[in-house]
């Protein structure tokens, strides 16, 4: 079983300091929710374990297991089974949904990684028909016509279609650890619920979640280990999915005060 652990981390975006040595331990099928105000570096910190080129670590480490993830590749930590959910999902022209899917099952399949988010062990049996059926059934439980996945990834959807196509991802790569950064924005309450079912099916497969919102409401369906607040770059509480619903009532105001 792999722990995310991160120690002490700072980290700079463009020279200015944003992460300021936050301490956060995250075992394995274990879900925890950061929340915090506007700028106090919620995506920074998902970016980071991605190792995005912006985010400079200035000091600490990212490790996930016996693999220190501040000192690797972003594809080499995606081929690690650590995969991001993007705020802001870009669209890839030319790319169709189904043929980035296949392709990155592929690889995961030549790197021979052994079990898939939904329980697929891949091997010499490994069958991309069956997946590409898996791809439309997951489609199919998000509400999303076949037509998108012949469709160039993320071209002409919406905001909220965006966010069903990273929880598509998500659902079909074999991850072990996933950060999922404001995926309840831009959905309705609808499409909320049916996200929160599939990263509901992650958990329940051991996956290790790391959910960044603003609100509790995805917390009516989905059950947190721990929640924590991030004030400017540090994380100054946490606790049970209670401190969500309190942040929701009566906002940061009073945490933040404790801090000062």
């Amino acid at each position: 079983m792999s722990t995310l652990t991160i120690k002490n981390l700072h980290v700079t975006l463009e020279g200015k300091p944003i992460l300021n040595g936050v301490n956060l331990t995250l075992p394995q099928g274990k879900t925890h929710v950061i929340m915090g105000p506007n700028g106090s570096g919620k995506s920074t910190l998902g970016n980071t374990i991605l190792r995005h080129p912006q985010c400079a670590i200035a000091k600490g480490s990212i490790t996930f297991g016996t693999k220190k993830l501040s000192s690797m590749k972003t594809d080499e930590i995606a081929r690690a089974g650590v995969l991001l959910a993007l705020q802001h999902p870009q669209a890839v022209s030319g790319v169709t949904v189904t043929n980035l899917l296949t392709i990155a099952m592929r690889k995961f399949c030549a790197d021979g990684v052994g079990i898939g988010t939904c329980g697929r062990r891949k091997s010499k049996g490994f069958k991309m028909a069956h997946f590409r059926e898996q791809i439309k059934d997951t489609a199919k439980a998000l509400h999303m016509p076949d037509e998108f996945l012949s469709r160039s990834l993320n071209e002409g959807f919406s905001g909220g279609e965006k966010k069903k196509m990273e929880i598509l991802q998500l659902s079909l790569l074999p991850a072990k650890c996933v950060i999922i950064d404001e995926i309840d924005s831009g959905l309705d309450i609808d499409a909320l619920k049916l996200v929160a079912k599939q990263i509901s099916k992650l958990r329940a497969h051991g996956v290790s979640i790391i959910i960044i919102t603003h609100y509790n409401r995805i917390l009516r369906w989905i059950q947190a280990d721990k929640v924590h607040i991030l004030h400017k770059g540090r994380i100054i509480k946490s606790g049970t999915d209670a401190l969500a619903k309190d942040i929701e009532k009566n906002g940061y105001s009073e945490y933040i005060k404790e801090t000062v």
